[in-house]
């Protein structure tokens, strides 16, 4: 990996995070998740979004994770779910091309920031569309990428995938329903053995890939999957930080030996974005 920077896994312990405070976040009909909130009639509070987020960050702290972050800006509305611009890989950072016209602008913000702190780009998304919430560090020389369609395209899976095998990686393109958003919504590394999956969802020979590859299924549910209680951070060493809303699937994993920081996020699940969404890593101890 790079000498300051870079994750080889989901899983190695977290020691540098990227994440934007929320002056700047509203609620739009941005995803299937922003718009069933808003067709409930169900009210965004700026006050109690940036509580939560504070929240949010006093976890990492306690959990012993710097803190970076990044610039605001105010035309960026949901660029608080900093996931999704980049991903930090062992070789640098891919730099995401987001779907959506309101969110390209991240792009830009998050190189801006990436040349800031010497965190070299790898590669850059060129050939279609492809967010960063698609992209999942299974373990040191496996990766996987979800397929919409649209938030990550088949033309921008496939080039990224390319990248991957270049550098000896197993890179698995999993197809998803359009109205998922991103695969993190399915599938969410809880530590080098145990992984969040919306199982009721997800095709049998994922689950079976997975297990080929050492990693149990800990089972959500369709409903589960879209309050985003399958979207949980691992922090490492049997840590992740999940959200309040998601108690019972906490309760699973607390049972396994599984210490959770559960901060209340509903500003942000009801927008479609859980707590690896809220969140960029920058630097986790290598396992390859």
């Amino acid at each position: 990996m790079t000498n300051t920077w870079g994750c080889d896994s989901d899983t190695g312990v977290l020691r540098d995070v990227a994440l934007r405070t929320p002056e700047h976040f509203r609620w739009f009909g941005a995803n299937a998740v922003a718009k069933e909130s808003l067709r409930k009639g169900i009210a965004f509070d700026q006050t109690r979004a940036a509580e939560q987020h504070r929240g949010f960050v006093a976890a990492f702290e306690d959990a012993g994770v710097t803190v970076h972050m990044t610039e605001a800006d105010s035309t960026l509305q949901y660029s608080v779910y900093t996931r999704d611009p980049a991903i930090v890989t062992p070789w640098g950072v891919l730099i995401a091309q987001m779907y959506r016209e309101q969110r390209r602008g991240e792009v830009t913000s998050h190189v801006q920031f990436h040349q800031s702190i010497d965190l070299p780009i790898w590669n850059w998304v060129t050939a279609g569309s492809l967010e960063g919430g698609d992209v999942h560090l299974i373990k040191p020389g496996v990766a996987a990428i979800g397929v919409s369609g649209n938030r990550t395209s088949n033309e921008g899976a496939a080039q990224a995938k390319a990248w991957f095998e270049a550098e000896g990686w197993e890179c698995r393109l999993v197809p998803i329903a359009e109205h998922f958003l991103h695969l993190d919504l399915l599938i969410s590394m809880v530590n080098e053995r145990l992984a969040l999956v919306c199982t009721e969802v997800l095709e049998d020979d994922v689950v079976d890939w997975l297990a080929g590859h050492g990693i149990e299924a800990v089972p959500t549910s369709y409903k589960e999957a879209m309050r985003l209680a399958c979207n949980c951070l691992s922090l490492g060493n049997d840590r992740v930080i999940s959200s309040a809303e998601a108690g019972d699937v906490n309760a699973r994993l607390r049972a396994l030996g599984i210490t959770v920081y559960d901060p209340e996020l509903t500003m942000f699940t009801l927008a479609g974005g859980g707590p690896r969404c809220l969140s960029q890593p920058l630097k986790r101890d290598p396992q390859g």
